[in-house]
């Protein structure tokens, strides 16, 4: 199966060329496509420095879940790995090991969550996963309505296509892994802001047409990796 990977950032020239040199040292992956969601920094020059493709996006259409659609429909291939590109820490080792269960068939899905550390790992590997970091056939995010691609609650909406459907998710701590917080970004009082405002979104989804049962769906096909 050919893999290519999908890289939504916007503002993130910190760390976007070192996302994309761990994406392209990925043994599973084709290439790397990096869709600039409208920055006023280097992003895009960085991560064609790195070696990405660089698709461009308007500022006034800033949207994660429509810098993925754009990402995806600009590839053929038939298996999308999905990695922010704010992350901190990534490797090609981290990916390798979040696509094998994908790519060895034994999860329709595969997740990679930050470290948290060891009290929080446990925890996290069991909630519905809202990591950017994942693997998925490229019919899984096509399977999702346009009318749901909606901002940062995407996520919720993959989970919700692999649960109602009963497939097998796997999921796995990727150690020493972590990201730019809305805070590092922004400054304390405009990221608090941002943050409140993103889970407030996530939370209009679970209170709206999301079923709860597609949690209980979820639990039944999930294995953790360690």
């Amino acid at each position: 199966m050919i893999i290519d990977c999908v890289m939504p950032a916007r503002n993130e020239a910190l760390t976007i060329e070192a996302n994309v040199v761990a994406a392209r040292g990925c043994r599973f992956v084709r290439s790397v496509i990096v869709v600039d969601d409208g920055s006023t920094d280097a992003t895009g020059a960085l991560a064609e420095a790195g070696g990405a493709r660089v698709l461009r996006r308007e500022a006034s259409s800033g949207s994660k879940a429509l810098a993925m659609a754009t990402g995806v429909a600009a590839c053929d291939a038939e298996g999308i790995l999905f990695v922010d590109g704010d992350c901190t820490g990534l490797t090609s080792v981290h990916l390798d090991q979040l696509c094998e269960p994908f790519v060895e068939g034994v999860a329709t899905m595969s997740v990679g969550f930050f470290d948290y550390g060891w009290f929080w790992n446990p925890l996290v590997r069991r909630w519905p996963p809202i990591s950017g970091e994942r693997i998925m056939p490229r019919w899984v995010f096509e399977a999702i309505p346009e009318e749901k691609l909606q901002g940062y609650t995407i996520e919720l909406r993959i989970n919700e296509v692999i649960a109602e459907h009963r497939l097998e998710t796997t999921v796995r701590t990727m150690k020493g892994v972590s990201h730019r917080t809305k805070r590092d970004k922004l400054g304390f009082v405009v990221g608090m802001r941002r943050t409140v405002a993103m889970y407030r979104e996530l939370l209009g989804v679970l209170r709206g047409d999301l079923r709860w049962r597609t949690y209980w769906f979820y639990l039944r096909g999930l294995s953790i990796r360690r």
